[in-house]
């Protein structure tokens, strides 16, 4: 329901491109839809309740740059949701994961 007010804000982002659907698709569909329109080397997806700390982006482009075919995915702080307290969380380690294409 943003319509003409996101499209007018969102001119000031001359590398910004607003993609829509023709009908309600769901998250993933969407992802999908913008994912095939990207001309960027790497894609990262937010969610409309994430915040970005400073700094955030570097070490994952870091990581993806050393391998392209890497997944990365940040290590993510936590607010309270009673105290709205922020609790950042110690990045020191690394956390490996991985799967196949059968989520294996």
């Amino acid at each position: 329901h943003l319509k003409r007010q996101l499209l007018d804000y969102m001119m000031n982002y001359p590398k910004v491109k607003i993609i829509r659907a023709s009908k309600r698709e769901g998250l993933i569909r969407a992802r999908l839809l913008g994912a095939a329109a990207a001309t960027a080397p790497v894609l990262t997806y937010l969610d409309s309740h994430c915040e970005c700390t400073e700094g955030w982006l570097e070490p994952l482009l870091d990581r993806i740059a050393r391998d392209s075919t890497t997944v990365v995915c940040p290590v993510i702080d936590v607010i309270d949701d009673t105290t709205l307290e922020y609790h950042w969380r110690d990045s020191g380690g690394v956390n490996v994961g991985g799967f196949d294409w059968n989520l294996q």
